[in-house]
């Protein structure tokens, strides 16, 4: 191969990963056009647009005169964006959640590497049908940038960002021990400031039922058709799918129910940093991803944009060891299983109803999977899990940059 031969193909192995970004930022715009011309063009008939619009034009004040299953900024968002109307706020929505894809693709770069933001993107593909008519993508973002930040040793900054992620959408409580991890109290005491702050704001403007509310989801009393329970009884055709509280549930959760999963979910939580803080992996990766998705398996409520909440973590994780990337791996099943049940469900077909009953317990054979296998790999025997001793937790985990973690 001669010297101009080589610096030529040198010079196209660069100019890829910028086409590849390209390709991946033109299929969100694409996206985007098409979201806006399909709402523009018909009616408005999402639920959670039509949810939006309710509450920012219900007379009285949120929570104390009407129930809200929204965090308190959340609820301030869509007072903002809703209220003139269901076109306006679906197209308002959807340049608020391609921004937040962004800008978590933009967290995941300067956190770990140009790779690992590109898997993002490219994970983040087949939830598009219906991911940008959706809030969940800017607590995506908020978690990540927080996680980067905290890689990064901007603990206030890092603080900050995880604190409003928290109280934005609660699930980012699953990856916020990552500061207890690597022992940033600074950015602890952040994020506690930030929660105090918007908790004591939630508390002052709408009263001690918000929290409530949020909780129980309006006091919905059905599993979520999308949970494990609700679609194993889907399954088995043990009740009726009825509309309740925004979700499609079906039986009834008992309180019992509901305790023994979140005893189950904090007792996996809890294993999870346990060993976390024991191990030379990126916390960021694996132990991430495994939190977020003990949340969804422990959960009486799934829903399909929920799959957002693995992206960014998924993404780290496939820079890792092999058991990371076997993770990160039944995680990319998982959430392409999602997009395809997001197709399914708007199939006007006959079948299309057997066919998101069998998706969704797939999807959520690939979740429980996860955490099963991320539970061995990460035991303490484990091949590979042994601890890098003699060195601190900051000194095991690189600060991030470059391509991989």
């Amino acid at each position: 191969m001669t010297h101009a031969t080589r610096g030529s193909s040198l010079r196209l192995l660069v100019r890829v990963p910028t086409i590849v970004f390209l390709v991946l930022v033109a299929i969100r715009l694409a996206i985007l056009g098409h979201t806006i011309a399909e709402v523009t063009g018909k009616p408005v008939t999402d639920v959670y647009v039509l949810r939006i619009e309710q509450i920012a034009s219900s007379p009285g004040t949120p929570y104390r005169d009407f129930p809200v299953e929204y965090m308190f900024p959340e609820n301030l968002a869509m007072q903002l964006i809703g209220g003139s109307g269901a076109e306006a706020t679906a197209i308002r929505l959807v340049f608020i959640a391609f921004v937040a894809d962004l800008a978590a693709a933009a967290a995941v770069w300067w956190g770990w590497g140009r790779r690992p933001a590109a898997v993002y993107l490219v994970l983040g593909v087949p939830l598009l049908s219906f991911l940008y008519q959706r809030f969940d993508l800017v607590s995506v973002a908020l978690a990540t940038w927080g996680v980067a930040l905290v890689e990064r040793r901007d603990d206030v900054g890092g603080g900050i960002a995880l604190g409003s992620a928290v109280m934005l959408k609660l699930w980012p409580l699953a990856v916020a021990p990552v500061m207890l991890v690597r022992r940033r109290w600074r950015a602890l005491a952040a994020a506690a400031a930030v929660c105090l702050v918007v908790g004591l704001a939630w508390l002052l403007a709408a009263g001690p039922k918000g929290p409530v509310q949020v909780l129980s989801f309006r006091g919905a009393r059905g599993w979520s058709a999308e949970s494990i329970e609700g679609n194993l009884l889907w399954l088995a055709s043990h009740g009726t799918l009825i509309l309740e509280q925004g979700a499609m549930r079906i039986g009834a959760a008992p309180a019992w129910a509901k305790a023994l999963l979140f005893a189950g979910l904090l007792g996996y939580e809890v294993v999870v940093w346990r060993r976390a803080g024991g191990e030379a992996r990126d916390p960021a990766g694996g132990a991430c991803l495994a939190a977020v998705t003990a949340v969804l398996v422990f959960s009486p409520l799934i829903s399909e944009q929920y799959a957002a909440w693995l992206l960014p973590w998924a993404a780290v994780a496939f820079e890792g060891d092999r058991a990371e990337r076997k993770v990160a791996g039944i995680a990319a099943t998982a959430i392409v299983l999602t997009g395809l049940l997001g197709l399914f469900y708007l199939m006007p077909f006959g079948w299309a109803a057997l066919a998101q009953r069998w998706t969704i317990l797939a999807r959520n054979v690939a979740l429980v999977l996860l955490l099963i296998v991320w539970f061995r790999a990460s035991a303490p025997n484990a091949a590979g899990s042994a601890v890098v001793a003699d060195i601190g937790v900051d000194a095991r985990f690189p600060s991030g940059g470059g391509e991989g973690v």
